[in-house]
């Protein structure tokens, strides 16, 4: 699609929306004085839904206050499956809107009026586009069966994490059981990618509803914005596995600061690499007292490839040469990733690689082998190669979990799905059996979902933009860890 008008030059157009925007600023957009809301109120939430062209479904903005007034939140999400996540650096001053999504390369500058916020949306540093809001009421699709509504029987508290010198703050949320006392805690940390507290994936929020059943329980939970997303400092596209788990630890600290925590018990709750994470901190750190790892990827980074590469083969309908070239391809890939170091050097070896094969494929092997399809242009390569040639990237390739796994010194819970593409079952199971045994680990439980996926619910297909949402997180899921972790905890 394209994302200008035919003719109208790039720099142009960035210019003129950088007028509009000025104008609308101080005179409230067109020929109508601008609307100043009243100060948003502790508890408030407002919906608004628009259209962008280069969005392939509308957009809703969830703006909300905390009831004990601390700052607005505000998450943007599409109405069919697609973006679901917290912006960050949100600014409200008067009827002035402001915001990023730093993870996305989008920022929003905007004038809020009575029913309507309008203003610029841009993504990267000339795309941009007029947006017009209009206020509606909670969409019927927001929300799944399992969200928790209010009243709530548990306190919830916005909380930052401190940061230091080398580290930044972490904003998040603590909640724990309404009655006196100090409770046994869980830190939830979420899988790959950058992620608010929620976890969000499309317009579930499967750490909401974790915490939600565990602190009912009679649990704490402590869940956090990644660095760099959100309301947490720092810069996401920078960090590596290892710098979620210095973060991890800071949390731990943090928790054993709190009169509400009970030090004797605390345990980390970590899904996909969240779980490698757990693993991470739980073998350095002793005052961990249970792990519960949910899909945890247990070998090296190019194997779990090349793990996912022949599921992927098989839902695609790849052809044996075409399985052969992914194969050759994460081979080669990966041994450049290891072997070079995160230098201008190595990124240009990676470079070099792949735009050459990238070269010799057709646009259908490109399709089946998920490379930048020919009418994504430069900019699909280049935001490839980003990701490619990431420090989380350059880490990962040269980093081996056995170590960490081994070296867990307290109970744990693995919990595996057979539909997972992310992470497989079998063989995962297998090792981390393993490497638990040869370890320091006094005791583990294995289980797997057979009908699961790998965010621990049944797959579900997405047929419309206004179906109720029914599961987030499998019942039978919440069940099992609940009932582990209390096996585990002394009376």
């Amino acid at each position: 699609m394209e994302k200008y008008p035919s003719g109208r030059p790039k720099s142009l157009y960035a210019i003129w929306c950088a007028i509009l925007l000025a104008i609308a600023i101080n005179s409230g957009c067109g020929n109508k004085p601008a609307q100043t809301t009243q100060p948003f109120q502790p508890g408030q939430s407002t919906f608004w839904e628009g259209e962008l062209t280069s969005w392939s479904w509308p957009l809703h903005f969830h703006l909300q206050v905390s009831a004990d007034g601390n700052q607005p939140k505000l998450h943007v999400v599409t109405s069919r499956p697609g973006y679901a996540g917290p912006a960050d650096h949100l600014e409200i001053s008067g009827n002035q809107l402001k915001f990023k999504i730093s993870t996305e390369e989008i920022s929003f500058t905007g004038t809020i009026a009575s029913d309507t916020i309008i203003g610029a949306w841009s993504e990267g540093e000339s795309n941009s586009w007029w947006l017009t809001m209009h206020a509606v009421a909670t969409p019927a699709f927001m929300f799944t069966q399992q969200h928790p509504m209010p009243p709530l029987p548990y306190l919830v508290e916005e909380i930052t994490v401190p940061g230091s010198m080398t580290r930044p703050h972490l904003a998040g949320t603590m909640t724990r059981p309404a009655g006196p006392g100090s409770f046994p805690v869980i830190l939830l940390l979420n899988g790959q990618g950058a992620q608010g507290r929620d976890s969000e994936n499309h317009f579930h929020r499967p750490f909401l509803i974790w915490a939600d059943y565990l602190t009912r329980k009679g649990f704490a939970v402590l869940r956090c914005d990644d660095r760099g997303v959100g309301l947490s400092g720092g810069t996401f596209k920078t960090a590596t596995t290892a710098d979620f788990a210095i973060d991890a630890r800071a949390c731990l600290d943090f928790l054993k600061t709190r009169n509400e925590v009970d030090q004797s018990r605390m345990g980390i709750l970590g899904h996909s690499e969240g779980a490698l994470v757990a693993a991470m901190v739980a073998s350095d750190c002793h005052d961990v007292s249970f792990l519960v790892l949910l899909a945890p990827p247990v070998f090296s980074r190019k194997i779990t490839s090349m793990q996912q590469s022949e599921s992927i083969n098989r839902r695609k309908g790849a052809d044996e040469r075409q399985a052969r070239l992914r194969a050759e391809f994460l081979e080669e890939a990966y041994r450049i990733l290891e072997t070079n170091p995160e230098t201008d050097a190595g990124k240009d070896a990676f470079r070099k690689y792949y735009l050459a094969f990238l070269s010799a494929l057709t646009e259908e092997d490109r399709r089946v082998l998920g490379f930048p399809a020919g009418d994504k242009g430069q900019a699909g390569i280049e935001k490839a190669l980003q990701e490619w040639c990431s420090p989380w990237c350059f880490f990962m390739a040269k980093f081996d979990p056995a170590d960490s796994h081994k070296g867990i010194t307290c109970p744990v819970l693995a919990v595996f799905a057979g539909f997972d593409e992310s992470v497989l079952p079998g063989p995962n199971t297998a090792r981390l059996a393993t490497l638990l045994r040869s370890g320091q680990c006094p005791d583990f439980k294995i289980h797997v979902f057979p009908d699961f996926d790998h965010q621990m619910r049944r797959p579900i297909v997405h047929a419309s933009a206004s179906y109720p949402l029914a599961e987030t997180v499998s019942t039978e899921a919440l069940d099992l860890v609940v009932s582990w972790i209390r096996s585990q905890l002394p009376e």
